[in-house]
């Protein structure tokens, strides 16, 4: 049994992500309908629907809250623009559970529902159908459904181990039917005669009554035989039969009661809040379609006469308004246009991509000699450089000295603890003028003097300023894809996630936000060693100054990046553990809900 109601489970998830009632194949089989992403064992509470019976019909059901669910009906056969008629039966449910049934796709505008109709229920142990209560019951336009007639009913189980039913009105099967035809035929009535016309679309027997004198049945059947006669139709009023209700509201053991205070259970308060307030929606919207009534008459009047030519012409013919007709003759020659203009546009982007792939072809053998010069270029200047030898290291020692932020480094380590600390106690500490000025000074189109070797010592590589990092890191970082990566990996290996999360690049509160308050700027000399190793990375890659000029300036934006990204990360997993701590917490609490 729960094997099968998962099965359903997932064929309704299934239906509703397809959605539309196009998807109405058959009525639901024991669907049991639970919240969405529940994957534990079915509890009481998580309604079972079943319409496969004879003159059941639901399609699908849609989860909206624990309490509010659409329920879509299938059309007739043959004749899917009508959709009225629902059955349905409603198992597993909880004591003094409440729910609101939501009837979403009915498709006539009129309907006795808004002159005080209300649906039927039963249950196995109250098999008799009763009638809900009219103030359950509310008929508007629901604007959530694109403003098509909804029927909303409310309802409060009050018995655990019953399966309850409800239906349009009091159902009259087809099974029935035929039983108390043959019982009439079994009699031998003399004015009396059956006879089958044909089968239906599902091989069902159509039969033909004849209630008239035994004298007149001759003649009646040759009439028949020989004109065309019209059967008017019948209808209740014309015959003057009247259904009498039996149930009043006195005896009706079914209707809403207010939750009583139970040794078990009782209803949350938020829980109660919540269906008050589907409730007063339900209500306002009932009290709105009540105020539009007067506008509705002609659109009703409209779909009235549709209903009685689609009735007269059949299935195959359809009556639209003139008025629509034009606007919809207007709006596909409108589209007409669009698409012949989006058809030209096509063809001139189509010959401009030709040209460009013409001069694209011409362009391809400048970049194969452009790209062989680079190479040969790369090569004398390594040739160069091994002829050079010492001459090589004594001019870069020479222009390294003239470098004040790598003086320090530049002395052989004796002690890498004493060496580091006198670099951090070195470092000055700015005031955020001076810091805006250094800033603005580093961040210029100036680009940092290159430098091809960096003192390794004990497994550390020094940058410059009393900063050393892991030689195999700094190996790992060499092999780097892009700027954006390499300087936000070296901006981690210099300041550390726990400093960039608490610093800015610039120090200046952002414009985004109107309370921000700034943060403390990053060390403008640890910001030029960033600047420099990175034009040690892009003077290899290319020689042009514009081009290194403009990848440089980009630095503060990628150190600002990695900021924002490491700030978003400890936000989302504060949030995750949140998220943990309250179900933690409502697991170990005992809630015990009481339904609505």
């Amino acid at each position: 049994m729960e094997r099968k109601m998962e099965e359903n489970m997932r064929d309704v998830d299934a239906g509703s992500e397809a959605g539309g009632e196009d998807a109405l194949v058959g009525n639901v089989n024991k669907l049991m309908v639970t919240p969405p992403g529940y994957t534990g064992v079915p509890r009481k509470g998580h309604l079972v629907f079943d319409a496969c019976f004879e003159s059941g019909n639901l399609g699908r059901v849609d989860y909206i809250s624990e309490f509010e669910f659409d329920l879509f009906i299938r059309p007739d056969t043959c004749n899917p623009r009508f959709r009225v008629w629902f059955n349905f039966t409603v198992e597993n449910v909880r004591e003094t559970q409440r729910v609101i049934f939501n009837i979403v796709n009915f498709s006539k505008t009129k309907s006795l529902y808004r002159d005080g109709m209300s649906p039927v229920v039963k249950s196995t142990s109250r098999p008799k159908w009763q009638r809900l209560p009219t103030k359950n019951v509310y008929y508007y336009r629901c604007p959530d459904h694109r403003r098509n007639y909804v029927m909303s009913f409310a309802f409060c189980f009050d018995r655990e181990d019953d399966v309850y039913q409800f239906a349009y009105c009091y159902p009259y099967t087809y099974t029935r039917l035929q039983h108390y035809l043959d019982s009439l035929e079994r009699r031998n009535l003399d004015y009396l005669q059956r006879e089958q016309l044909g089968l239906s679309v599902q091989q069902r027997r159509l039969d033909l009554l004849t209630i008239t004198s035994p004298d007149n049945i001759d003649e009646f059947e040759h009439n028949i035989m020989q004109k065309k006669m019209k059967i008017p139709k019948m209808s209740t009023r014309n015959m003057g039969i009247s259904v009498e209700n039996h149930f009043g509201e006195e005896r009706l053991p079914l209707r809403h009661k207010k939750a009583q205070t139970q040794d078990h259970g009782r209803p949350t308060a938020n829980s109660s809040k919540s269906l008050a307030a589907v409730v007063a929606r339900l209500e306002r919207n009932a009290v709105s379609s009540c105020i539009e009534g007067d506008d509705d008459l002609e659109e009703d009047r409209l779909a009235e006469l549709e209903e009685e030519e689609e009735g007269d012409s059949g299935p195959e013919k359809a009556v639209v308004p003139r008025i629509l007709y034009e606007e919809l003759v207007h709006s596909y020659r409108q589209q007409e246009e669009e698409v012949r203009r989006l058809q030209q546009e096509l063809e001139r982007t189509r010959r401009q991509l030709v040209q460009q792939a013409k001069k694209l072809k011409e362009y391809g053998s400048l970049l194969t000699e452009v790209k062989e010069l680079r190479d040969f270029n790369r090569r004398l200047q390594d040739v160069l450089l091994m002829r050079l030898g010492s001459g090589e290291s004594h001019t870069l020692s020479s222009h390294l000295s003239l470098q004040p932020a790598l003086h320090i480094c530049s002395e052989p380590m004796h002690d890498n603890g004493t060496q580091t600390i006198k670099a951090e106690v070195a470092e000055p500490v700015v005031e955020p003028q001076e810091v805006c000025k250094e800033e603005a000074n580093t961040s210029s189109s100036h680009s940092p003097s290159p430098r091809t070797v960096y003192t390794c010592n004990d497994g550390k590589v020094h940058l410059g300023g009393g900063i050393w990092v892991q030689e195999d890191k700094w190996h790992q970082l060499q092999r780097t894809q892009g700027d954006s990566k390499f300087t936000k990996n070296l901006a981690v290996m210099i300041w550390g996630t726990e400093t960039l999360k608490n610093r800015s690049v610039t120090g200046v509160a952002t414009k985004k936000k109107k309370d921000a308050l700034p943060k403390p700027p990053l060390s403008p000399s640890k910001l030029k060693i960033v600047r420099e190793c990175l034009y040690d990375r892009v003077s290899q890659e290319t020689a042009d100054s514009t081009e290194i000029t403009q990848r440089l300036s980009k630095v503060n934006k990628y150190i600002c990046e990695k900021i924002m990204d490491i700030n978003k990360s400890i936000k989302n997993e504060e949030r995750r553990e949140s998220k943990l701590l309250i179900r933690q917490t409502v697991k170990n609490e005992n809630f015990t809900y009481d339904g609505m």
